[in-house]
């Protein structure tokens, strides 16, 4: 696993050193152990956690280059992307929001154990979340339509902060009926597989 995620890194142009690539192999660790019990994911090999949930996560911080350190991440589950952001550009401000007990209860464990400063856990549905402040970005991964995902998480946003979703290929599909605003599309290929990443960034005005 940590040969494939050092090699990954590096595709994407960031240093894997030693403290990154060992808050991986403990967060790998842990996420195999927790699942066992509470069925975090239905990926559960080393190798496929570390391109299909790892270096799919860091993805989204290609986009966000340059956008601030306050990031929401939306629908955390078991930390993606939010985590694996955190873990490679250590000066992020984390807002996990997760409405679901057992995954809160596993970020709020993964936090702990990796000693990740400035993340809060939200355990929270969106649309009851009221934040003390607003955020410079939010990230979710294929959680939500893009419309859906961009009137419910824009008033969380500063003016001039960006919206990014994770989407497959069909991704264009959701933007039938979206009214004419702008819309990035950067594609990328996960490192090692043949799967597209297409992340949709929305500036918010």
């Amino acid at each position: 696993m940590i040969s494939i995620l050092k090699r990954g890194l590096q595709a994407l142009s960031i240093t894997p050193t030693v403290e990154i690539t060992e808050a991986f192999a403990l967060y790998a660790a842990e996420l195999q152990r927790w699942t066992k019990v509470h069925n975090l994911t239905s990926i559960t090999d080393g190798e496929g956690i570390a391109v299909k949930h790892f270096l799919d996560s860091v993805l989204f911080t290609i986009p966000l280059r340059g956008c601030g350190r306050d990031i929401l991440d939306v629908g955390s589950g078991a930390g993606f992307p939010g985590i694996p952001m955190k873990i490679t550009i250590p000066h992020l401000r984390l807002t996990l929001l997760e409405p679901k007990g057992k995954k809160a209860a596993f970020l709020r464990h993964i936090v702990h154990k990796l000693n990740l400063k400035d993340v809060v856990i939200a355990e929270q549905r969106l649309e009851l979340f009221q934040p003390p402040a607003l955020y410079d970005a939010a990230v979710t991964r294929a959680l939500f339509s893009t419309s859906e995902f961009i009137s419910k998480v824009s008033p969380l946003i500063k003016p001039g902060g960006l919206i990014c979703l994770g989407k497959g290929r069909d991704y264009k599909k959701e933007l039938t009926g979206i009214p004419d605003i702008e819309i990035k599309v950067s594609q990328f290929t996960i490192p090692f597989t043949e799967l597209e990443r297409f992340i949709l960034t929305i500036p918010v005005a």
